[in-house]
Order: C-alpha cells, then sequence, then structure tokens
C-alpha cells in the first residue's frame, strides 16, 4: 500500500499537481513508517522535498534531504532524476549554498518523523515573503515576477518552467495573470514594462 501510494504521489508530482503529490507522499510515508520500510521512507521524503521546494519551503526541503540520505532508496519507487535534480537546485538558489548545506546536515541528523514534522516549526512561505519582499507593481506576486524576469531574459515557456520546476501550464498561467495586471498582451510589452518598473 506504501508503495502505490508513493508511486501515485510520482505520477501527481510528474505531472506539476503539488496538491496531490503532497497528499500522497505523506499518505504513503505514513504507511511507510508503521511498517518500517525503509526504502520507501526514503523514496518518499525525497519526493515529499521536491514537493516542497516547488510550493517554496525551501528550508523544509533540504532538511527532507537531509533525513532521507540516512536510508537506503527504493530501487522500485525512483523519484524521477531530472525532477530531484532541478528542485535541489531551486531549493539550493533560493537558500544559498551555505544555509543549504546547513539544511541539509541538520536533516541529516533528524528521524523521518522529525523530518515530516519540521515544517510547522518553520516560518510560513507568506511570512517569509512579508519579511523579504518588496511590494511589487501592479499587484504582481513574487512568482509572477520569477516568470517575468526569466521571460524577459529570452527563455522560452519550456526553459522557464524547467527552471522553476513547474509545469508549462502553470508558467502559461502565470504569464496570463501577469499580463493581466500589467494590461499588455504580448511577451515584449510585458519585458518594456518589467524594464520601466526596475524588475529586472
Amino acid at each position: 500500500m506504501a508503495r502505490t501510494r508513493l508511486l501515485l504521489a510520482d505520477l501527481a508530482l510528474t505531472q506539476a499537481n503539488d496538491a496531490l503529490a503532497r497528499v500522497q507522499y505523506e499518505e504513503g510515508l505514513t504507511i511507510a513508517l508503521e511498517l518500517g520500510v525503509a526504502g520507501s521512507i526514503a523514496s518518499g521524503l525525497k519526493g515529499l522535498a521536491c514537493v516542497a521546494a516547488s510550493q517554496g519551503q525551501y528550508t523544509w526541503s533540504a532538511l527532507l534531504w537531509g533525513a532521507a540520505e540516512n536510508l537506503p532508496e527504493s530501487r522500485s519507487v525512483p523519484i524521477p532524476q531530472a525532477l530531484s535534480e532541478g528542485a535541489r537546485a531551486v531549493v539550493r538558489t533560493h537558500l544559498g549554498e551555505l544555509a543549504f548545506e546547513k539544511a541539509l546536515a541538520y536533516g541529516r541528523t533528524m528521524t523521518p518523523v522529525q523530518a515530516l514534522a519540521a515544517h510547522r516549526a518553520l516560518p510560513t512561505q507568506t511570512a517569509l515573503q512579508a519579511k523579504r519582499s518588496p511590494a511589487f507593481p501592479s499587484g504582481l506576486t513574487a512568482r509572477e515576477v520569477e516568470v517575468l524576469q526569466l521571460v524577459a531574459a529570452g527563455l522560452t515557456d519550456a526553459q522557464v518552467a524547467e527552471r522553476l520546476v513547474i509545469s508549462v501550464r502553470t508558467v502559461n498561467t502565470h504569464l496570463t495573470s501577469i499580463y493581466n495586471k500589467l494590461g499588455v498582451s504580448s511577451r515584449a510589452a510585458a519585458t518594456r514594462l518589467a524594464v520601466e518598473r526596475h524588475l529586472i
């Protein structure tokens, strides 16, 4: 049952359905922990780390990866390597090398149960954004600004999706929202406004 949940979570992860992936990983991990299946626990922790990364919970993501390193990974429930490496790169970039390594090391000292519960003790991403992020013009969110900056740098939708570890459909949704908020209808016009408003 744990393996089935984790495979369903992997499928949801590859389809960029973070909410479903998170539920499935958490349920699969609960079962794997009850049964003591180390390989499934490791795979579940790594998969959940990818979901946490895509949801902006960067420190928790690093803690989960650290905790997973103490366990042998299941060969029957592998996390897609491209997704895992991309998510780790995003976390490393957002946290910075020193903070990433520190969180990873701290995660290695945790049991899987402690790593799973660690997100409750961490500030929420919304709280972090309120402290760190300036107010963006036209009501743009921090994620929309990230997408706009990458588009303005000349990246295609597929390249933006790969860089941010999201689906191309999610990139398109962000672009539609960006265009609506900025009152433009093209990449060129959005880029021009981004330059004028010092977003890039």
